[in-house]
């Protein structure tokens, strides 16, 4: 009996203080609303204001301070329009996580990415550096982050862009509408034709990253781990099992998928990319890696002749290096989310059945042979 009311107490203090914890996030949110309102209404930018950049346009910082690897990649497409459009600028890069910092430097135009130190003193660093560096434009592509404004306020660039919105506090000089695009890197790219003028953007769409010399070696490295220095018979193709909650798809939707593509391509080689720590697949039969390194399992993923993935950063990944991606959706929006790449198909159906996504990776690798056949 005492064991009972002490574990019925446990529980009901468990209660109590999750719902206090919903309160006071409930509270500080409401709070920040406050706050946003009252700046706006001070400073803010409300309205859409289009006008050219200063001639001297040379340095550009773009800040995207966001751990989720999808909304990294979703920087390439503007990055990639910036850097044709104003090929003599230097563009620096402020993220959040270290990860996916080799992911950018690469691409064209980037003079450096900066990261976002976690500790008070680190921050005041950064602060202290992006304020030295004189940024001719800064830029927040994204229409809903604080840390983003922040950052723009703080470097006093002599020109900002962002989106104009009855919440957005900062004083911009540049501001473009709501995006007229779901998909969160087309708004980006949105942003600067609509708030730029006077400018012919030569505009990307589709995401890019490009890994050096060395992630190229240890990607060979891990696929004659994986799978053997010899050739492979037929087609490789890739998958990832893993996504966050409801998006993940079951165990037993892929060992189905697999056994019927087993049917439909028998000469096919699979390999399964696990999170970096395990090393559990579906079957005990096929190959699988584990790669930490982002720009090394980049430039693994670029060998691969299809890849098959739920809505997840290894999803957009393989968009970016190159490969044709059956991306799944099933507790999000492929008109957001969709993998932007070459030949990449978004399945969302309900069910989204195995028998659907087999057949659509046939269908990739059909048209592949044909390509090569020409």
């Amino acid at each position: 009996m005492n064991r009972s009311m002490a574990a019925h107490n446990n529980q009901s203090r468990i209660v109590n203080a999750s719902g206090w914890r919903a309160r006071i996030k409930q509270w500080r949110r409401n709070n920040r609303r406050r706050l946003n309102r009252l700046l706006t209404r001070l400073f803010g930018t409300t309205e859409p204001r289009r006008r050219p950049l200063a001639d001297d346009t040379r340095a550009i910082l773009v800040v995207r301070l966001n751990k989720r690897l999808g909304n990294i990649l979703f920087l390439t497409p503007m990055l990639r329009t910036l850097a044709a459009t104003l090929p003599a600028a230097a563009i620096d890069v402020l993220i959040q996580d270290p990860a996916q910092k080799p992911l950018l430097e690469s691409l064209p135009g980037i003079r450096q990415v900066l990261v976002q130190d976690k500790s008070l003193s680190g921050t005041l660093r950064l602060v202290r550096r992006i304020r030295r560096q004189g940024y001719d434009l800064a830029i927040d592509p994204s229409g809903n982050s604080t840390s983003n404004r922040l950052a723009v306020a703080l470097c006093r660039a002599r020109q900002r862009m962002g989106f104009a919105a009855q919440d957005q506090w900062l004083r911009l000089t540049h501001a473009g509408p709501q995006a007229d695009s779901r998909h969160q890197a087309l708004q980006a790219v949105e942003l600067l034709t609509n708030a730029v003028s006077g400018l012919d953007f030569e505009v990307f769409d589709t995401l890019a990253v490009s890994p050096d010399a060395r992630a190229q070696a240890a990607a060979r490295t891990h696929w004659r781990q994986a799978l053997g220095s010899e050739p492979q018979p037929g087609p490789v193709i890739g998958f990832f099992t893993q996504a966050t909650g409801q998006k993940q798809m079951p165990d037993d939707w892929w060992q189905a998928w697999h056994d019927r593509m087993q049917k439909m391509v028998p000469d096919a080689t699979f390999l399964q990319i696990c999170p970096p720590g395990t090393n559990t697949s579906i079957a005990p039969d096929i190959a699988r890696v584990a790669i930490k390194p982002l720009d090394e399992l980049a430039a693994l993923l670029s060998r691969l002749h299809v890849f098959v993935a739920a809505d997840s950063g290894p999803m957009h990944l393989a968009a970016a290096a190159d490969v044709p991606v059956v991306g799944l959706f099933r507790a999000t929006s492929s008109t957001s989310y969709a993998p932007l790449g070459r030949a990449c198909v978004s399945l969302s159906d309900n069910p989204l059945t195995s028998d659907e996504a087999a057949r659509a990776v046939t269908r990739i690798l059909t048209e592949q042979s044909r390509h090569n056949l020409a």
